[in-house]
């Protein structure tokens, strides 16, 4: 719930769910542009991020994995390359599978 104020008065109103995200960083592997048994291109990239944390502010840095489809996919793996300043905007999506021990896996993408 989000509040509100009106005139004085609080007012409560339903927010609508959101999943976006908005990270810029370089990219930290060489790409591999990869098709799936349908036939849609699409490639994963890890995305570094750098953030200062604790008291002394020491530099640490974030790894997010990226998947990108189709043309702009094709278009990542023709211009952009290990180092290379990206801003990337979409959303989080989780999954899980099960692993050779039986054991659930969770993967965030």
């Amino acid at each position: 719930m989000a509040c509100n104020l009106l005139n004085g008065k609080a007012e409560e109103k339903k927010m609508s769910d959101f999943n976006r995200v908005i990270l810029m960083g370089r990219i930290g592997v060489d790409l591999d542009l990869k098709t799936t048994s349908e036939g849609t291109r699409y490639l994963r990239l890890s995305l570094a991020t750098d953030g200062f944390a604790g008291s002394d502010k020491k530099k640490t840095t974030h790894w997010h994995r990226v998947v990108v489809f189709g043309k702009q996919a094709e278009l990542c793996d023709m211009y952009l390359k290990k180092g290379s300043p990206v801003l990337v905007e979409g959303s989080i999506e989780y999954s899980s599978y099960q692993n050779d021990k039986n054991e659930t896996v969770w993967s965030t993408s």
